[in-house]
């Protein structure tokens, strides 16, 4: 139950019921100061993913639930706060479409590795790198709901999102058919 009920484990949760309530404030432009909340949320969101991350490999408590929890949260974060972010910034479609495949891709080789009895893909770098740029976009596309900021940064924003997506996918398929290729010689 120790494995289970970790601070990170709990934070990974944390994050996950954020996700609605990133969606509530987003859409409830009755609520005064919303689109506020719905920057506060990304931030916390963020912020806690780090927090999360550094508290398991710190204090060693890394755990199977873990491993699966977290990545999850990382996921349904970005879907969803893409996809309300495209509602309003059609410019972000390409990027939720692209993260979108990309997801749904690295899904279907969790599930091959899990299935076949095969160590999970550990994050690196690059993946790192393509959920900060997300972020950013993120948090840039609310507050150009907010304040008049140039659009050509949004932009630029999206395109590095598309490419950091685009090789960090690269990467872990690189990896995964390494990985499949060196079982098929044993």
């Amino acid at each position: 139950m120790r494995k289970i009920f970790t601070i990170p484990n709990i934070i990974s949760i944390f994050r996950l019921i954020l996700i609605p309530v990133f969606v509530f404030f987003y859409f409830k432009e009755s609520i005064e100061n919303h689109l506020f909340w719905a920057i506060f949320i990304i931030v916390l969101s963020g912020f806690s993913d780090v927090v999360d991350g550094f508290i398991a490999r710190r204090f060693n408590m890394i755990s199977d639930l873990g491993k699966v929890i977290d990545p999850i949260a990382d996921k349904l974060t970005q879907v969803v706060a893409l996809l309300c972010l495209a509602i309003k910034h059609t410019a972000i479609i390409p990027a939720f479409i692209v993260l979108f495949v990309k997801e749904l891709l690295t899904m279907f080789v969790a599930i091959h590795l899990f299935a076949s009895g095969t160590k999970p893909i550990s994050s690196k770098w690059w993946g790192k790198l393509s959920t900060v740029i997300i972020f950013i976009t993120m948090f840039y596309a609310i507050v150009m709901d907010i304040y008049t900021v140039p659009a050509f940064v949004l932009y630029m924003l999206i395109v590095a999102s598309v490419v950091c997506m685009s090789i960090s996918v690269t990467g872990y398929f690189r990896m995964f058919f390494g990985q499949v290729k060196g079982e098929n010689t044993k």
